[in-house]
């Protein structure tokens, strides 16, 4: 997916940067080694970020110190034993899964039925492993779709329900260590996702006639750029309200971070904001994964914040 909670890599320092890759390639390791090589499209920025915080935060959180560089990199095997990092592997399956099924259900779609198809072994595995997550996302999914067949305007509402598969997931994962601020700062990245989803989406729901909730007052639509910049403050308030509540209880959890913290601080309050200017200037130059070539596009009806 795109990435929105990216570092600004160029202001890394060359360590940082080598431990950020060495984060991602371990989430990919993780999918290829619990779910098959073709799980591996579902490897993405955001739940490399949250491997990143949640091993940070933790006592026995995993440190990556780097990986050797070989060719075929996605058929080695994951250096890490963690049942945090395996959990968050399934998750990401299961997701990818729900969003596929969406597409499929609004309309017959080969990238959905190719991707189904593709990863099915990987998808019945995971919900094998974590049935409890599957309940969680399909109760979330539901609920999502009941306020979007309402017709809610409100993005913002629309986030909340949209991370509440998430929290569940990662209830069950962490137990007694999600605590208020982590449940603080994950509900409101999930918000945040899924703005910036929507903002980026307007010209494709608006052609296809999709739910938007940016959309559903608009009286007179031209395009994207010209939507936003008509509506520049709603935009600019809805952002920043979002990038705010991150930071705010970001800084709640900082004193507790054991390692990584100049990545998570720059991803925070340097990579964040980075993400709304793009979406705000329109820019679509960065890269989609795999995934993206195989579902054609991203889905608002389940949590994307792979968490």
């Amino acid at each position: 997916m795109f990435g929105y909670t990216l570092p600004v890599e160029s202001t890394l320092s060359s360590k940082d940067a080598m431990t950020y890759r060495n984060y991602y390639c371990e989430t990919c390791h993780q999918l290829r080694d619990g779910y098959g090589v073709l799980s591996t499209v579902a490897v993405n920025y955001e739940m490399t970020f949250a491997n990143i915080l949640l091993n940070s935060v933790s006592e026995s959180g995993i440190g990556m110190k780097g990986t050797p560089n070989k060719s075929f990199c996605v058929l080695r095997h994951g250096v890490s034993g963690s049942e945090l990092m395996s959990a968050l592997a399934a998750y990401t399956v299961l997701v990818t899964n729900n969003s596929l099924v969406d597409d499929e259900t609004d309309g017959p779609d080969l990238r959905s039925k190719f991707g189904l198809l593709a990863l099915n072994r990987a998808i019945e595995k995971a919900k094998g492993d974590y049935p409890s997550f599957q309940e969680h996302i399909e109760k979330g999914y539901s609920a999502l779709l009941d306020a979007e067949r309402d017709g809610c305007p409100d993005a913002l509402l629309m986030g909340r329900l949209s991370a509440a598969s998430m929290m569940g997931v990662l209830g069950d994962i962490l137990g007694e260590g999600f605590d208020d601020d982590l449940k603080d700062l994950f509900l409101n990245l999930g918000i945040w996702v899924y703005v910036m989803d929507a903002i980026e989406d307007l010209d494709e729901d608006f052609s296809q006639g999709n739910y938007n909730p940016f959309l559903v007052n608009a009286s007179e639509y031209t395009g994207s750029r010209n939507y936003v910049e008509s509506n520049i403050y709603l935009f600019s308030e809805t952002m920043g309200e979002c990038i705010g509540s991150i930071q705010s209880a970001y800084s709640r959890i900082r004193p507790r971070i054991r390692i990584n913290g100049d990545i998570l601080d720059n991803i925070i309050f340097s990579g964040i904001p980075a993400s709304a200017h793009r979406i705000i200037r329109g820019d679509r130059s960065m890269s989609p994964n795999v995934m993206n070539a195989i579902n054609g596009r991203l889905n608002r009806g389940t949590q994307r914040y792979y968490i």
